[in-house]
């Protein structure tokens, strides 16, 4: 009985970690696709600005 619970524990705890650790990743990879989108649209304004 005591092996059932530490097994679903950690299930429980792991799964919590990955999934966290996950959306982290994620949160990042928005914030750099912003940034460079970002990036993007002022690269064209000093275009347009020089013309």
């Amino acid at each position: 009985m005591r092996e059932i619970v530490l097994v679903a524990a950690g299930l429980l705890i792991g799964g919590f970690f990955g999934v966290t650790t996950m959306c982290l990743f994620q949160i990042n990879r928005d914030r750099h696709y912003i940034y460079r989108k970002d990036s993007d649209k002022n690269e064209e304004k000093k275009h347009s600005e020089d013309c």
